[in-house]
């Protein structure tokens, strides 16, 4: 008998599970709908082998990134919290890229893929969570703590990651994802540097702490454009991408 984990996960990526989740999450007939057109590519990507990096795709769910995929124009100016197959997917479809990661390993792995590839539009930036006092008050969802809900990240602060943005001008760029660290802080920052109609993506928008941070950006100066559960490569869970305009 498998053990009771593999049962679990095998059950996760079945298509009886993909249908539970439609029912559960469908907000009306379209979005049933549009779900399920998504589950080929969702039972192909979670096949062994398939990762983001390999197929060059945003590890963000399949109706923001074929949104995104849309939007994108070869001039557009994107940045990214948050490295990986995110950035391999945008260096094709946009004139410059920049990335900030906190992890040394997965960063030099990025940088190696790029330069294998001969990409010259695109800019890196490393940048580790740095120890704070670990009886100080912090709280995940208050963006000026700069605080991860990451396992064994809790007593870092993410303030220099957050801020690398500004070094760019305001209103620099036509479309910054946020899917790294210290979130609340993250979209915060880099509200001020996305032009106006330009768009701020915050993936895992499921995770309720986001949504004070997000709440006061939506009250000042961005609006709704996509956000809905929906099915996600590589991971068994529907989740949630936001896609904001800026007035």
């Amino acid at each position: 008998m498998l053990p009771l984990k593999t049962r679990d996960m095998n059950f996760k990526k079945s298509k009886l599970f993909f249908f539970w989740q439609i029912l559960r999450y469908s907000e009306n007939a379209e979005h049933r709908q549009a779900m399920k057109q998504a589950k080929s590519k969702w039972m192909s990507a979670l096949q062994p082998g398939r990762n983001s990096m390999s197929d060059e795709w945003a590890w963000i769910n399949f109706e923001a990134l074929d949104w995104i995929a849309a939007q994108l124009r070869p001039d557009a100016k994107v940045f990214e919290y948050g490295g990986g197959g995110s950035t391999l997917f945008f260096l094709q479809r946009a004139g410059f890229v920049a990335t900030v990661e906190n992890d040394k390993q997965w960063f030099s792995a990025l940088e190696q893929a790029i330069a294998q590839k001969g990409i010259k539009h695109w800019q890196g930036f490393f940048r580790e969570g740095l120890p704070v006092e670990a009886d100080k008050s912090r709280d995940i969802a208050f963006p000026d703590d700069y605080k991860s809900n990451a396992s064994g990240q809790e007593n870092l602060s993410y303030e220099g990651y957050a801020r690398c943005i500004e070094q760019f001008p305001f209103a620099h760029f036509d479309l910054v994802l946020v899917d790294g660290r210290a979130r609340p802080s993250c979209m915060t920052v880099a509200a001020p540097y996305v032009k106006p109609g330009g768009y701020l993506v915050v993936d895992n928008m499921e995770r309720t702490y986001y949504r004070p941070a997000l709440q006061q950006l939506l009250a000042n100066d961005f609006e709704l454009v996509l956000e809905r559960r929906f099915p996600t490569p590589y991971h068994p869970d529907f989740t949630i991408t936001g896609i904001y305009r800026k007035k």
